[in-house]
Order: C-alpha cells, then structure tokens, then sequence
C-alpha cells in the first residue's frame, strides 16, 4: 500500500496528480496543519522536518514534493513523465523542476507565511511584498521561456512532472496582484495541465478550486 501524507491545496498537490497520472493505488492521509498534526510525536517520526508532504511506500518514506514526485516518476517510467536517463531533455526537466522547488516555490512559502520569519507586522508586510516581487520575475522569466518553446508543455508536446509543479506553483499565486495566469504562455501551459484527467481527479479529491 502507497500512503501519502499531506493537506489539500499543499504542497501535496503535484505528488498526488503524479499518482493519479501513473494509477498506482494509494491512501491519502489528510494532515490538518492548522490543528498542527504535522508536529504531533506520530508525524514527526514520519518526517522530522515537520513538512508534508510524505510518500510511504512498503516501508521507504520520502519527503520533499520534488523529490516524491521523481522517484514516482521513476518507479513508473511507463507512465512518461520523465524524459529517458541521460539525455539532454532529462536535465531540462531538472532544471524546470528545481527552478520551480528550490526559487518558486520559497518565494510562494515567504508570500503565504511571512510569520516564519518575523512576528512584526510592518516586517511581515515587508517580507509578502518581497515574495510578490520575487514570484512576478519569476513568473515572467517562466513565461519568455515557454514563449519561445512555443510548445503547451514545459518539455514538449507531453506533460511531464514540471507541468505537475508549475500547476500547483500557478495556484499558488492566485491572490496576487498579478498571478501567475496574468502571463500569457504561463496561462497556456496551465490551461493545459488542468484538464488532464489525474489534475482534475486530484482537485476534485482535494476539493480545491483552480482560483
């Protein structure tokens, strides 16, 4: 049994489309982070980090969304969500998906919980204002890039896992001044990913809107 841990409308959103997208059975443990069951003793013995979400898969717990949503790719290659080892558009799914975990991704954190960082409120607005102006270059050097692919896919003609990411990362920014479906080829690219039957399947389980 594959059980994957984490809140809807989280960062669990691209690891459980990449579930539903292979079609392996899974459980989904609903983590309420506004309770605080990610810091409960039982959770932490999952993942220490205290973050979700987490893959448990007989025994092999993985965390870290990119990272979760790799190793299903992997494991499931005949699904095609990763170009072939070694190649050229192996690395391009690397860097969209890195880009999209280790900068996006800490912008949206920052936008959504300026008080991980400060408890003062002038300082917390100066932190979200930062995040906004981090996640619209972002968003625009996203969007020059898809333009000039001129493709619906970050990789081509077919979704991979750094669809699944910019998807859940577009949400994200849903209450921005400028999100990120203000941007052309962004929109395009999102406007294809959400109709994919496991994107549908996952938001109607996590009951979540687009916007």
């Amino acid at each position: 049994m594959v059980r994957i841990y984490g809140a809807p409308g989280s960062a669990l959103m691209a690891p459980m489309a990449v579930l539903e997208h292979v079609g392996v059975p899974y459980q989904w443990v609903r983590v309420d982070l506004e309770a605080g069951e990610h810091r409960t003793p039982e959770f932490l013995a999952l993942n220490p980090k205290g973050r979700v979400p987490v893959l448990v898969e007989d025994g092999f717990v993985a965390t870290e969304a990119a990272a979760i949503c790799l190793h299903l790719a992997e494991r499931f290659p005949q699904a095609g969500l990763l170009p072939a080892p070694g190649t050229a558009e192996r690395t391009r799914l690397y860097e969209w998906l890195f880009y999209l975990s280790n900068t996006v991704q800490v912008a949206a954190i920052d936008w959504w919980h300026p008080t991980w960082l400060t408890n003062d409120a002038d300082a917390q607005d100066a932190v979200k204002a930062g995040a906004e102006k981090r996640l619209g270059i972002c968003f625009a050097l996203l969007d020059e890039k898809l333009a000039a692919q001129g493709t619906p896919f970050c990789l081509g003609a077919a979704p991979s896992v750094a669809d699944f990411f910019l998807h859940m990362a577009a949400r994200w920014s849903r209450y921005l001044e400028k999100p990120a479906y203000a941007y052309p080829h962004v929109k395009r690219t999102t406007d294809a990913v959400r109709v994919l039957p496991a994107i549908r399947r996952m938001m109607e389980k996590q009951a979540i809107a687009e916007a």
